[in-house]
């Protein structure tokens, strides 16, 4: 019979208090045991991996640190440093920490995924390749590792076998909503929509780094040119007292539009992006939803709707323009972006996004109670040093 020691009583006590969700329970347990047993390094890893359940990164840091001044070759907690330094947007300190990881575990294939994602994030596409291929080596059924290695396939150009990737992870695992996405992109199948969870990591894994890549490598400025375009047009007189920025990302709209308007709402489905948007303190209120789910749970009526860079994420437009028509009022106005798109609907593109033509965002305006005010091309942003272009549209509620 196997004798189990007072401190792993303990420890299995705390670890139930976390896996029932009682955190702040689970943290002050293992602070009482760690004045106890001080150099007990397992007890650093756990009271790190509370820190990170409750949101305080930086004791997180302390916490991982610490565990591994006690027992440097200590995997686990190199890998769980250097999810907390990704999240943080310390991504070559985060790569350090995955590298130590598979150094003393040749074998963890979780680390060399997150490796991969981090690579790619910092744009060591070669790299990121490799450490998505000893992830594969390790576990051959790893669907994600087979998805992240056609993203990263995508984006050097080699389609193909990025094809096949996604279609090993979908085989794998039937309902991967992402890789049937990516399949669709680039075999000329357009779907409605992207996948709800597709958005959802794409830009949870996106947050940190998002406003500098956005801004500094993408050149993208569409938050102040929609406002400038609005303030141009004869429609700036009108009084707006609520206005809502669908799919808001990190705020970037909230801080043009924020003084046109007595209240601002910001909804978007990324909870990292949300917890972005709230540190600039634009927003009188934020939520995590989808932006038709969004506008309905609000059930309040807007004098004006944003929305920038966000319909690539759509293709099927239809049911968004009625439920912003529902919650309306008397010429509301409804500012946006699309990638500019020939022909007379939408298109899902190779790089997973949307474009949409004029032709179909002036039917759907007038078939929802909108009339199409203000039209122009503009650059939206860079895609591997080539504008995409597209149009800007405002449209006013009749």
């Amino acid at each position: 019979m196997t004798t189990v020691s007072p401190l792993q009583t303990e420890i299995n006590s705390v670890i139930a208090l976390y896996s029932n969700g009682q955190i702040q329970e689970a943290l002050g347990a293992v602070e009482a045991l760690i004045k106890e047993y001080p150099n007990e390094a397992l007890l650093y890893n756990i009271s790190g991996v509370c820190y990170k359940a409750i949101g305080k990164l930086d004791e997180t840091v302390k916490s991982f640190e610490k565990a591994l001044t006690i027992k440097s070759d200590y995997a686990e907690v190199h890998y769980n440093l250097g999810v907390t330094l990704q999240e943080l947007g310390q991504l070559d300190d985060a790569v350090k920490s995955y590298e130590k990881a598979v150094t003393i575990k040749p074998d963890y294939a979780d680390a060399y995924i997150n490796l991969g994602i981090t690579l790619k994030n910092l744009g060591q596409l070669d790299a990121a390749v490799k450490s998505y291929k000893q992830a594969l080596a390790i576990n051959p059924d790893y669907a994600e590792a087979h998805n992240n290695l056609g993203n990263a396939l995508n984006d050097l150009g080699q389609l193909d076998e990025a094809v096949k990737c996604y279609e090993k992870a979908l085989a794998i695992k039937p309902d991967y909503a992402e890789a049937q996405h990516m399949i669709n992109s680039l075999t000329g199948k357009t779907s409605q929509s992207a996948p709800k969870e597709y958005v959802e990591n794409l830009f949870n894994n996106y947050a940190d780094k998002f406003e500098d890549s956005l801004i500094n490598n993408l050149e993208y400025a569409m938050p102040s040119l929609l406002k400038k375009k609005f303030l141009n047009s004869s429609l700036a007189k009108n009084d707006i007292c609520r206005a809502v920025d669908l799919g808001c990302g990190t705020g970037l709209c909230g801080v043009e539009f924020r003084d046109l308007t007595e209240i601002l709402i910001g909804i978007d489905l990324s909870n990292k992006m949300i917890a972005k948007a709230k540190e600039k303190n634009i927003y009188d209120e934020l939520y995590i939803n989808d932006l038709i789910n969004g506008l309905k749970e609000l059930e309040r009526k807007f004098d004006l709707f944003i929305s920038a860079d966000v319909f690539i994420y759509v293709g099927d437009l239809k049911d968004l323009f009625n439920t912003v028509s529902e919650y309306a009022t008397k010429h509301s106005l409804f500012i946006f972006s699309t990638e500019d798109e020939d022909g007379d609907s939408f298109h899902l593109r190779q790089s997973g996004r949307y474009s949409h033509s004029k032709k179909y965002i002036a039917q759907l305006a007038s078939t929802s109670g909108f009339k199409l005010e203000h039209f122009e091309r503009s650059n939206l942003r860079k895609d591997k040093g080539q504008w995409i272009v597209g149009g800007i549209y405002i449209l006013s509620y009749i």
